[in-house]
């Protein structure tokens, strides 16, 4: 299959990889890690026969992709890892298109690749990426790099809007007026494929734990992309968020009452029996607290008040207790005794507060 004619290269101060010289060899580094997942897709879709030659060009095709990326900020702009990307679904489409794969079957391999890609990462980690995502130091980092991109510096650049959030709608959303894929594909002949990566933003928001609505994109003729983004379960936006001193407070109070029931314990049961009834009390102490806290001082991210009760509870047994009272840190070589009560507080603590967080009322603001 004869190859689109590709547009002029960038120049050369405007290239990714000029800007950036240590760029090529992280990508393909990366192209190498993933090498595993893709390779077993390929092998279902396409047999394994040819599938060496097949990653092997891939990777070359790539390799002389990344050559021609424009440069639009690097790690400044979140958006470059999104373009660096495209570089490498648009690799894969020009191995695979000549092998018989058609658009309507790259949108269910590449969403396929990305998700077993993805899914090496533990789910806690990735639904505490999706937290950091939505929190407001986020939020205010996209704002700004929204007026950034509205006076339209670079060319190859996205030019987006920040969309402050509505209550009982969404947490915030972005407005994107120009698209940097789009671009970037057009100069290389391949804009069909736009569309096709449209598609990948759907398993992303659901593999970080973040609720995306869209109804338009740009791939699409439309006149823009409107992302709007929501926390798993509900808007948060409208209502009273907890401070993390409240946070902080709850997760002392419960090391306290976790203390006096140890205390307690030891005084009339023997010490085997003290641990276990202990393990099986902090949990139910922690879920409690969890519950008070959404209750009466409203939300927080599950997975941050999970950790903050688990850490705090740590950090003080380690400070107060060993390092105090006992003189000894002899207390965190038992599993029964430290580390699985200090399991089970972040398993019911994250449990409750993601119950709660889900079962809370939405507010009665319908959509248009």
């Amino acid at each position: 299959m004869e190859r689109p004619a590709l547009a002029a290269e960038p120049p050369a101060t405007a290239r990714a990889v000029d800007r950036d010289p240590g760029l090529r060899r992280r990508l393909l580094k990366q192209f190498d890690h993933g090498a595993e997942a893709l390779r077993g897709l390929l092998a279902e879709r396409f047999g394994a026969a040819d599938l060496d030659g097949i990653v092997a060009t891939a990777r070359a095709e790539y390799a002389r992709t990344i050559e021609r990326l424009p440069w639009i900020g690097g790690s400044a702009n979140p958006r470059s890892f999104s373009l660096y990307g495209a570089a490498l679904w648009l690799a894969l489409w020009r191995t695979l298109h000549p092998r018989g794969l058609t658009l309507e079957d790259a949108r269910t391999l590449f969403v396929e690749i990305f998700r077993r890609y993805w899914a090496r990462y533990p789910g806690f980690l990735r639904k505490l990426y999706g937290s950091v995502r939505m929190g407001p130091r986020s939020q205010r980092r996209t704002q700004r790099l929204s007026i950034l991109s509205e006076q339209r510096e670079n060319p190859h650049d996205y030019v987006q809007h920040f969309v402050p959030g509505e209550p009982g709608r969404f947490d915030f959303g972005i407005d994107f007026v120009e698209c940097g894929i789009i671009k970037f594909l057009r100069a290389e002949g391949s804009e069909e494929l736009a569309p096709v990566l449209c598609e990948l933003d759907w398993p992303n928001a659901e593999l970080i734990g973040v609720r995306l609505d869209r109804t338009t994109t740009l791939a699409q003729g439309g006149e823009r992309c409107d992302f709007r983004f929501s926390r798993a379960g509900a808007t948060d936006v409208g209502l009273r968020r907890a401070s993390l001193v409240a946070v902080l407070v709850h997760a002392i109070v419960g090391w306290a009452a976790c203390g006096a029931i140890m205390g307690l314990l030891l005084a009339t049961l023997a010490l085997p029996t003290a641990l276990v009834v202990h393990a099986i009390a902090a949990p139910i102490v922690f879920s409690a607290l969890s519950a008070h806290l959404y209750t009466h001082h409203s939300r927080r991210p599950p997975l941050l008040v999970a950790f903050v009760f688990t850490a705090s509870v740590t950090l003080l047994d380690a400070v107060i207790v060993a390092g105090v009272v006992q003189r000894s840190f002899a207390m965190f070589t038992s599993f029964v005794g430290t580390w699985l009560p200090l399991a089970l507080i972040f398993a019911s603590t994250y449990a409750t507060s993601t119950w709660l967080a889900r079962a809370r009322p939405k507010p009665t603001e319908a959509r248009p």
